[in-house]
């Protein structure tokens, strides 16, 4: 297995996961919900979920007396600066060349992301897929992570509304750190990295 997954192709293969991603939203969709839905969507090799610097963390580290991130531990890295998953820093990198392409539309309102009808006829062809290999159409196939009959029926009732139950831990959760100070958020936000990276490492 280890070396299959050193043949594979991240971009190529993160290029197919986008277009058929975009092809489910005809107006285009904001940068965080395309990463929402590929998450839900998809399941990616381990290693793309490493944490690795975002925004200007690279600049922060080098200021903190550390030239390669590669070395610090996950738990270390988080706790120093922002981070984001490998797989998210790689989709935007095929997200330029689908661009440059002509598959998505270089016109689209900042923050969109959107197909062009090249793209559109891309996604639906099929054709891009069918340049990957075997292993790397397994990891471009969707494999929605399937609720079971009994949560998808959970609701919970707040105020006068009836809520799904992801809507819920989000209103406790914004309720539980509107007065929190700001040391304490980035700890459970780090908190929260760490626990999902283990449950990826098992």
């Amino acid at each position: 297995m280890k070396d299959s997954m050193d043949n594979i192709r991240n971009r190529e293969v993160l290029q197919v996961v986008l277009l058929q991603t975009l092809a489910l939203f005809s107006e285009g969709a904001a940068i965080h919900r395309v990463y929402e839905r590929v998450d839900e969507s998809f399941h990616f090799p381990a290693e793309w979920y490493r944490e690795i610097p975002a925004g200007t963390g690279h600049e922060e580290l080098k200021s903190k007396g550390c030239l390669d991130w590669r070395t610090l531990p996950q738990d270390k890295l988080v706790e120093m600066v922002t981070t984001e998953p490998q797989w998210q820093n790689e989709i935007r990198w095929a997200r330029n060349d689908l661009r440059k392409d002509g598959y998505l539309d270089a016109n689209a309102p900042r923050g969109i992301w959107r197909l062009t009808a090249k793209g559109f006829q891309a996604a639906s062809s099929n054709v891009t897929a069918s340049m990957l290999s075997p292993e790397e159409k397994r990891i471009a196939t969707p494999q929605p992570k399937k609720a079971t009959p009994i949560e998808a029926q959970k609701t919970v009732k707040i105020g006068t509304n009836s809520i799904g139950h992801r809507e819920a831990l989000e209103e406790k959760l914004k309720f539980l750190t509107s007065s929190m100070p700001t040391a304490d958020l980035a700890i459970l936000v780090d908190i929260a990295r760490v626990i999902r990276q283990r449950s990826l490492e098992r």
